[in-house]
């Protein structure tokens, strides 16, 4: 059995034995192998004509709903993974027939595609050589460490530590751009930021924004935020006075196309900006506490434990249904809604609405030598090819 240096040492990431320090040698070994069994991409041919929802969650766990989210099929399963490990999933992003999940983090991040839902390969085709990304020498479907990934004009942004990557070709060719070129920015603080996360602002902008958090000990902010008028190559670091002055933290950022929202960090307020970040409103007071931040369909969801509201500007709340469950809920284009959740082993669905919710899919989690919540992380609507392809 080799020890768990020398598997390190063969992606050349330290970060890794972290993630490695407590666990067998041999289940390390085979979290890593198990990447690099998964074909290359860079060809995808996309042909957008059937509906689908589709959830993730770690070790690339991949669900696929075909029928308007009534029954499920676990289309991929990678290995064990926990928040910080070789296969920690925690996000999903579309955009034009294509979905990509990131898998890995506090371990080198890999993006895994599919265009028909069922068979995921490496975005790369595994030809593109990134500059600054560590492990990515040894390794070519390494990719930017990713903590979030938007989509939007055909477009993927990924975000995560000092780094961020796009394709606009579906992962022929793959940009990145270093939050580090900030660090001689003239504002009266350094950024020391972590856990990016962008966000598609619509069409009418065609912007990427990013929002982290802020780690600074000397006039902390909010949070981060980074704006990109050219999909996602080169960025600009904002600085919104408003936020800074009024927003305690950040627990989401939302876009519907027309207004982005943030929810502070309880979600009790949420601030709206109207020209894609550059002027921001609020705050204004959503009548919840502890609550996730959702887009269904064109409105905003906070969904908390001891309630929940919805709102279709941002700025009026109305109350939803008692039992409205937690966790991130999405929509179809014919109203259905489905919600998951990181700490239910389980996906809900109602066609009402949300009157009322039944569970269609449960799973059992694999929890040896892993940790962190095994529920599902994220879920996106879309559309696939109308049949696999073979």
């Amino acid at each position: 059995m080799k020890c768990v240096a020398a598997i390190l040492s063969l992606i050349h990431v330290s970060s890794l034995s972290v993630y490695a320090a407590d666990l067998p040698a041999a289940f390390v070994e085979a979290a890593l192998a198990r990447r690099k069994e998964i074909p290359l991409g860079g060809d995808f041919k996309p042909d957008p004509k059937s509906p689908v929802f589709v959830a993730v969650g770690h070790g690339g766990r991949i669900l696929l709903s075909r029928d308007d989210g009534q029954t499920w099929k676990q289309v991929f399963w990678g290995f064990a993974g926990s928040d910080h490990s070789p296969w920690a999933t925690k996000a999903i992003a579309y955009t034009d027939g294509v979905f990509v999940v990131p898998i890995g983090w506090g371990a080198p991040s890999a993006w895994l595609a599919s265009e028909d839902g069922v068979n995921w390969r490496h975005l790369t085709n595994g030809q593109t050589k990134l500059k600054g990304v560590k492990g990515a020498d040894s390794d070519s479907t390494v990719m930017p460490g990713t903590w979030g990934i938007a989509g939007g004009k055909g477009v993927f942004v990924s975000g995560g530590y000092m780094m961020i990557g796009a394709t606009a070709d579906f992962g022929k060719s793959i940009t990145t751009f270093s939050l580090r070129e900030f660090k001689n920015d003239p504002r009266p603080r350094k950024l020391v930021t972590h856990h990016v996360g962008p966000v598609y602002c619509g069409d009418a902008s065609g912007r990427f924004l990013a929002l982290g958090n802020d780690r600074s000990t000397e006039n902390p902010a909010f949070g981060n935020l980074y704006a990109s008028d050219n999909l996602g190559k080169t960025w600009k670091w904002l600085e919104p006075q408003l936020l800074n002055e009024k927003c305690d933290g950040y627990s989401g950022i939302v876009s519907n196309g027309e207004v982005v929202a943030i929810a502070d960090k309880m979600g009790a307020n949420v601030f709206l900006s109207a020209d894609a970040g550059d002027n921001w409103d609020g705050p204004f007071p959503t009548g919840v506490e502890r609550a996730t931040l959702s887009l269904v369909g064109k409105e905003y969801w906070l969904v908390g434990r001891t309630s929940a509201r919805a709102s279709k500007d941002g700025k009026s709340w109305r109350d939803l249904p008692k039992g409205t469950p937690t966790g991130k809920i999405v929509a179809s284009p014919a109203g259905t809604l489905i919600s998951i959740d990181r700490r239910r082993f389980n996906i809900l669905r109602s066609g009402d609405g949300g009157a009322t919710w039944n569970e269609v899919y449960v799973f059992e989690p694999k929890t040896e030598h892993v940790h962190g919540a095994q529920g599902l992380r994220d879920i996106v609507f879309g559309y696939t090819t109308e049949e696999p392809i073979k």
